[in-house]
């Protein structure tokens, strides 16, 4: 009786042992992916944040820029263009713009894909819009841009001038990223599309590829 008393005790302080390894184990993977938490999250965030190299629509102020830019493009609005760009100059002789406005009537649905430039005040913008053209029943989507856009005072304006080699470059790389060649695929099927059911659009196309 005594021997099996004996037993059950050795049998229970084995049991209470291995439990109380179980529950160091238990409390140790705790406290390590308790440190690792802000790793673990940062892994996720940019699981993310990299799905695309752009946004979409992320800076209403980049919008509304973008938007008004184009509307003054399609109604040849001499003042409204020189307020949206680094140098207003460069608007001050209209004509190649009243030409494309008499083709180009309006941009709808515009749509901004942005990508970080190379400093914390700039921002490469990429535009899809459906475009009505005159004579043309169709509104096919258009890739336009990239605009490189600055922040003055507080202000975006689109940076028309010269840009240094550094930005060109980094643009062009941008413009040869898989997400970006996407974008352009999107818009060229749409193309394809709206001139096999409009012949005026295709007419359009050819008359602008000749």
């Amino acid at each position: 009786m005594a021997k099996n008393r004996k037993q059950e005790v050795k049998i229970k302080k084995l049991l209470i042992a291995v439990w109380a390894v179980f529950i160091m184990a238990l409390v140790s993977l705790g406290v390590i992916v308790y440190n690792k938490r802000d790793t673990v999250k940062e892994d996720l965030d940019m699981s993310f944040t990299t799905r695309f190299s752009y946004q979409t629509n992320a800076n209403p102020d980049i919008n509304a820029l973008i938007i008004t830019y184009l509307s003054a493009m399609s109604s040849s609005d001499q003042a409204t263009l020189q307020s949206c760009v680094v140098d207003p100059s460069q608007f001050d002789n209209m004509s190649v713009v009243q030409s494309q406005s008499r083709v180009i009537t309006s941009y709808k649905n515009i749509n901004c894909y942005t990508i970080e430039g190379m400093d914390e005040n700039s921002t490469v913008v990429y535009a899809i819009a459906n475009i009505s053209i005159i004579n043309v029943e169709s509104t096919p989507l258009d890739m336009l841009g990239p605009y490189y856009v600055v922040k003055k005072d507080g202000h975006y304006l689109i940076d028309n001038t010269m840009l240094s080699q550094d930005v060109s470059d980094y643009m062009e790389k941008l413009s040869h990223t898989s997400d970006i060649q996407d974008l352009y695929k999107m818009v060229k099927d749409d193309e394809d599309k709206k001139a096999e059911q409009d012949p005026a659009f295709k007419e359009f196309l050819n008359r602008l590829n000749n």
